[in-house]
């Protein structure tokens, strides 16, 4: 009876420290279609056909443009090629991508959660990218006028869950997403690039992790009783 009473007590504390740890990272960002979703992309000089140059502009882009679209219980990210137009040498040299891509699929939280820690997190079901392209989830921080701040990333690795955290200054803006970067591509071809699966999760079952201390102190009651 003692070691059930210490065990459920273990439980208990357990369920609390938990519950006081997603309280500290006080913001959590999932991956869930039901968000404000946006797309920019920044857009660079293409060097050595492999590698990013000058920075050209950056404006709001399309998300199915970039592309990043719903599918199911995924979400899927893949190398852009809404600017592929073999007439147009700006975007199209000779038949070859001549634009590096940044395209960034993501939400704008604003100031709300400034002052706090921002914890983004998901589980990635597959990363086929082929080199040079590359994707990161992040978390971007700028001041309120949209300065840039900084940024801090996690990989996309097949197969395995991705989590990335940021502290935030009071009164700053916070942005969370995913980025994908690589030269432009042809439509024809750009099954062989590959693309990033991302599964689909809603925010935070915290009823779940409140269930499991109301379980553990019921459990360690029935015992004393």
């Amino acid at each position: 009876m003692k070691k059930l009473r210490v065990l459920s007590l273990a439980m208990s504390l357990a369920a609390v420290l938990f519950l006081s740890n997603v309280r500290l990272a006080a913001q959590t960002g999932s991956v869930d279609p039901g968000l404000s979703w946006l797309g920019w992309m920044n857009v660079y000089e293409l060097v050595g056909g492999n590698s990013a140059g000058n920075y050209l502009f950056g404006q709001a882009w399309g998300v199915n443009d970039l592309p990043a679209l719903w599918s199911g219980a995924e979400l899927v990210l893949s190398p852009n090629t809404s600017t592929w137009n073999p007439s147009d040498p700006y975007w199209v040299n000779n038949g070859q991508p001549n634009k590096w891509m940044e395209a960034n699929f993501y939400v704008d939280m604003g100031t709300a959660w400034g002052g706090q820690t921002v914890t983004f997190s998901g589980q990635t079901v597959d990363n086929s990218l082929v080199a040079p392209y590359t994707a990161v989830a992040f978390i971007k921080e700028f001041t309120s006028s949209y300065g840039w701040v900084g940024m801090d990333t996690a990989p996309l690795n097949p197969g395995s869950p991705f989590t990335v955290s940021r502290t935030i200054a009071a009164g700053n803006v916070v942005q969370f997403g995913f980025m994908l970067t690589g030269p432009n591509a042809d439509p024809a071809t750009v099954e062989s690039l590959g693309k990033v699966r991302i599964a689909v999760v809603p925010e935070p079952a915290m009823a779940t992790l409140v269930g499991l201390g109301l379980a553990t102190l019921a459990l360690r009651r029935s015992r004393q009783g």
